[in-house]
């Protein structure tokens, strides 16, 4: 049986700001910004066959349905009157031989995108818009990000980089979740199982994490609080820091706290860090408002440092620390 390629392409004109939705159950999508006010689709077909006729005709099959409507695009699986993703998985594999698809989308930067696949393994570039991802146990690789994202993902793994500010909202299973970003205005993630590693700046947002078992790894920049609920939650920290509390209710205030982040777990364990992937440049400025150290901190540190307690390096990171206070 040989394999026989068609193609579907699409493109509509959504504006700088319209919205841009995929619904595909398999295959590889690569979604990247462009310039313009346009959303382009172009969809390959591997279909395997006994002849070009037997391939066409699947072809009318299982081409994406379309909706254009002012300033947005919807490209899907064709419906027929049942479930859209339930029928597509019958038609592609149903007796009729393997079918591959990869799908490579094109929409404005700061256009909204939501993509809904099953075992589609995800790639986006360059978007700055509000963003949601929704997947089963397809990989999302993300880069060059800013925006509102919100991610649901069964068992595929997560890797966030992001250049711009980002809001983040993830609910996961079973996959890991590695985020690195400069910066990020809010975090709200739940995980069953699956690890979260999280390596920025924070913000003023809300910050929260919850697991199950699932291990949380924070490489922070600068001062924050963190408030640990878990009943056999281990806590370990590179950064200078002090616990307060019981066992199962604790409190960890990291350099002079900070913005506030709440992780629960029942048995995953929380891990602080120095940053690996990001620097001190990558911080918000400081507001012009913000009072200096005071001489007694100074002091305390220079003290530390004269007595042998700490090295150079300390002394300068914590006289830093105090500076961003």
């Amino acid at each position: 049986m040989a394999t026989f390629v068609r193609t579907q392409s699409i493109s509509h004109r959504i504006g700088e700001r319209g919205r841009l939705a995929l619904r595909i159950t398999t295959g590889d999508v690569r979604v990247k910004a462009a310039p313009g006010d346009e959303a382009s689709v172009h969809v390959t077909f591997e279909i395997a066959a006994a002849s070009d006729e037997e391939a066409d005709r699947v072809f009318e099959e299982i081409k994406l349905h379309v909706e254009a409507d002012g300033g947005q695009l919807t490209v899907e699986e064709e419906r027929d009157g049942v479930s859209g993703l339930g029928s597509a998985i019958s038609r592609l594999f149903g007796g009729r031989g393997r079918i591959q698809l990869k799908v490579e989308a094109q929409l404005p930067p700061m256009a909204e995108l939501r993509l809904d696949g099953v075992t589609a393994d995800v790639q986006a570039e360059g978007l700055r818009g509000e963003q949601r991802y929704a997947t089963v146990s397809g990989d999302l690789y993300l880069t060059d990000l800013g925006g509102s994202l919100r991610i649901n993902s069964v068992s595929g793994d997560v890797t966030l980089r992001a250049s711009e500010p980002i809001d983040l909202r993830v609910e996961a299973v079973s996959g890991d979740l590695n985020a690195i970003t400069p910066h990020l205005d809010g975090l709200r993630a739940s995980s069953v199982s699956g690890d979260i590693e999280i390596e920025a700046a924070l913000g003023a947002g809300e910050f929260g994490v919850e697991t199950v078992s699932g291990d949380l790894t924070v490489g922070l920049l600068g001062g924050a609080s963190f408030q640990v609920r878990g009943l056999s939650t281990d806590i370990h920290s590179d950064l200078d820091h002090r616990i307060e509390g019981h066992r199962d209710r604790r409190r960890v205030t990291v350099g002079a706290g900070g913005p506030e982040f709440s992780f629960s777990s029942m048995s995953g364990d929380l891990a602080i860090r120095r940053p690996r992937r990001i620097d001190a440049g990558s911080q918000p400025a400081k507001s012009a408002s913000a009072s200096p150290p005071s001489a007694e901190d100074q002091l305390a540190v220079l003290r530390a440092l004269e007595a042998g307690e700490i090295d150079v390096d300390e002394a300068a990171r914590r006289l830093d620390d105090q500076t961003d206070a």
